[in-house]
């Protein structure tokens, strides 16, 4: 995803504003579900190291 910059004053379009607002929608629905998986992987690899720790 790109940067962009807005300067003071500056105002988008209702049509601008409907496409950053679904290019937004759609770039918080990918890092939520990136999210998700980086909570699952961390639960598991707790899950293993308690599990190390009961054998011990």
């Amino acid at each position: 995803m790109g940067f962009i910059k807005f300067t003071k004053g500056t105002s988008l379009s209702d049509k601008d504003r409907k496409a950053l607002q679904k290019l937004l929608t759609e770039e918080k629905r990918k890092l939520q579900s990136a999210l998700k998986d980086v909570d699952a992987s961390l639960s598991m690899l707790g899950a293993a190291k308690k599990a190390k720790k009961k054998k011990k």
